[in-house]
């Protein structure tokens, strides 16, 4: 299993998506402290919001295609089965590469912003509460990328449309997180509870401080829909499980 991915890792040192990927994570950061006059929490908050869920989910996901695509692309599926290894194997491998991705984005974003706070003498307050909500973050995108990436494998058809998907899901999640149709719900069967991207900022906006009137009221009105991370860790990594299991079951039918 180290073998195998490690061998998954070596297709990113061919592909230069997975260099602009990692530099992407310097984006936000950089921007802000040039921009904005902001303070420890704001940074890392930018990191985890527009670094995350802007950037990192679609990189995800073409990664993903990455990962699906190269050994149809090349013909060398047929030989890893040979070895044996079984189609489930590959597929949690790649799920454990996209993860290690996804955590190491964040971090990368996370260190980013915490070495400008230090350069510009910004306090860095709550430091570890910053650093597990960024590690945690980097987890639950993650999970939320996976049901975009379970299309991807599906299609199995190229690039092009890989990225159109992308393009529509991340758009369709950023925008209802927007929406207090949505994001004010009880915890249920409905979009406020089972769509990824709604159920992370439920959990993650009871961390952030609001400053000025539209911030306090915001915060005052959408404070009963918070949720504990026990319910947001739960929902997002059952629905990860139920996701890894139909990419199981697709790549199983898929002929070699």
């Amino acid at each position: 299993m180290r073998n195998l991915l490690l061998s998954e890792f070596t297709k990113f040192k061919r592909k230069k998506i997975f260099i602009f990927g990692i530099l992407a994570a310097l984006i936000f950061p950089i921007f802000n402290s040039i921009l904005l006059e902001a303070n420890y929490e704001d940074i890392q908050s930018t990191v985890r919001e527009y670094s995350g869920f802007i950037l990192l989910m679609p990189i995800l996901i073409v990664l993903a295609s990455v990962l699906f695509f190269s050994e149809q692309d090349n013909d060398t599926l047929k030989n890893l089965l040979s070895i044996p290894i079984s189609k489930m194997q590959l597929v949690f491998v790649k799920m454990i590469v996209l993860l290690l991705f996804s955590i190491f984005f964040q971090l990368i974003g996370f260190i980013t912003g915490t070495v400008i706070a230090a350069i510009q003498n910004i306090p860095l307050n709550d430091f570890f509460l910053q650093f597990n909500l960024t590690l945690a973050t980097g987890i639950l995108l993650w999970a939320a990328a996976l049901p975009c990436i379970v299309l991807v494998v599906w299609f199995n058809k190229s690039y092009i449309l890989s990225v159109i998907i992308v393009f529509f899901y991340t758009m369709l999640n950023y925008i209802m997180h927007f929406s207090d149709g949505v994001l004010r719900q009880p915890l249920g069967f409905n979009a406020g509870t089972l769509m990824p991207i709604p159920m992370i900022f439920r959990w993650l906006y009871q961390f952030y401080t609001p400053i000025g009137d539209i911030q306090i009221q915001f915060y005052n009105r959408f404070s009963p829909y918070f949720v504990p991370a026990a319910v947001c860790f739960g929902v997002l990594l059952l629905e990860a499980a139920v996701c890894i299991c139909l990419m199981i079951c697709i790549y199983r039918r898929r002929e070699i």
